[in-house]
């Protein structure tokens, strides 16, 4: 894949918001919290902004990329028309990523064929994660803006590694699950945010860079992200249980 194709961002919350996604329960889902297997090389790249949309009917989510993506100074008067609609802007908090695989690609893909692409109002774009459910902690609540106290926990299928270096914003529910911040509505997170019982936020400085890869084993692409009353959104990095969901629950 060539670098600088296109500038990757974080699944958006909003798909969630209007979908009718299910449950991990009612899905079925159960996938191993085990890592995944990453490509031999990975071609990182700096975070910039991303010009994301959403098509609800497909249920896919696809960045400006390929041979013609659409310029910046073109994307505020750019409107997607349905089943398409645009992402909420997002700060990223994490400084490198690697986008390797678009979803429902054949896992043996050889460069350039790993990245699907699309036209879309005569733009390219690049096919980047599908949501597979959504679960609730505190009770069920609005999926886009949770109410105080509560989280949302989103389950994706996307092919991506993201590196913090320097200091990171860790989630932990107390009971061997962690979760590192990765974007905010805001500009700067916000550590009052309203947590559930037992939950803690807490900035920590980082030895040496940590870099969160997808989880399921094999070449599986799952990732958990939670999503907080103020618009932070975290994925998770340890997983308490060897299973997704706990087979407890």
């Amino acid at each position: 894949m060539k670098r600088n194709i296109f500038i990757l961002s974080i699944l958006p919350i909003v798909l969630f918001n209007s979908c009718g996604i299910k449950t991990a329960k009612e899905v079925g889902l159960h996938f191993s919290t085990e890592r995944s297997n990453l490509p031999n090389i990975l071609n990182w790249q700096k975070i910039g902004f991303a010009k994301e949309l959403i098509n609800q009917k497909e249920m896919v989510v696809i960045i400006s990329g390929g041979k013609n993506p659409i310029p910046l100074e073109k994307w505020d008067e750019f409107k997607p028309s349905l089943p398409y609609r645009k992402n909420l802007d997002r700060h990223l908090l994490f400084q490198k990523t690697a986008f390797y695989r678009s979803p429902n690609t054949n896992v043996n893909c050889k460069e350039p064929d790993c990245i699907k692409q699309r036209e879309y109002k005569n733009y390219t774009w690049v096919e980047m994660a599908k949501p597979i459910c959504i679960d609730y902690v505190g009770g069920r609540t609005d999926m886009l803006k949770p109410e105080k106290g509560h989280l949302v926990i989103k389950t994706i299928q996307k092919c991506q590694t993201v590196m913090f270096t320097d200091s990171i914003f860790q989630l932990t529910d107390n009971k061997g699950n962690y979760y590192v911040m990765h974007a905010t509505e805001a500009e700067k997170p916000d550590t009052t945010v309203t947590l559930p019982s037992g939950w803690i936020l807490e900035k920590v400085i980082l030895k040496e860079p940590l870099i969160i890869s997808p989880f399921g084993g094999g070449n599986e692409c799952y990732f958990n992200i939670v999503g907080d009353n103020l618009g932070q959104g975290y994925h998770q990095y340890i997983f308490a249980e060897s299973v997704y969901p706990s087979n407890e629950k």
